[in-house]
């Protein structure tokens, strides 16, 4: 492991992702897909939609430094992206939205998409670790440079 991935776990208390599939994707699929992304166990709930089709919610935390390095390294293709959004990115309680497109990820590539997508996503939220007298904004920005 690097110097530059052992920060990047410093810096990150907690990575949760969410996803839904509808019983007319491939729910197997998509369950590989998500595991592949982020080397970690999904928990699924199978509930049932207002209209009536079964739904997959997915669901994941990643916590343990070596599992959140790797999914770092996983987001190199959207790091200058990431970077150039940051501002908009970056909440008030010190979290890092993602989206990433699900369909892409299921091909084994990631495509960040904006907010206003229609297409099924997955929710990946970067939760950091800031201390008294620390700056976000350059703990942020130090995870994608």
């Amino acid at each position: 492991m690097t110097h530059a991935f052992r920060e990047q776990a410093m810096g990150i208390l907690r990575i949760h992702a969410a996803a839904t599939a509808h019983e007319l994707q491939d729910i197997g699929l998509v369950h590989q897909a998500l595991e592949w992304l982020t080397e970690t166990e999904w928990d699924v709930d199978m509930t049932t939609s207002y209209h009536g089709p079964k739904v997959a919610l997915f669901s994941t935390q990643i916590c343990k430094n070596k599992e959140v390095n790797l999914f770092m390294q996983k987001l190199e293709p959207c790091r200058k992206t990431i970077l150039a959004e940051l501002e908009q990115r970056l909440d008030g309680d010190n979290t890092i939205h993602l989206r990433l497109d699900l369909e892409s990820v299921i091909g084994g590539k990631l495509v960040l998409v904006q907010t206003t997508s229609t297409n099924p996503v997955i929710k990946i939220r970067i939760k950091l670790a800031v201390y008294p007298g620390q700056d976000v904004r350059s703990i942020a920005t130090g995870l994608f440079t």
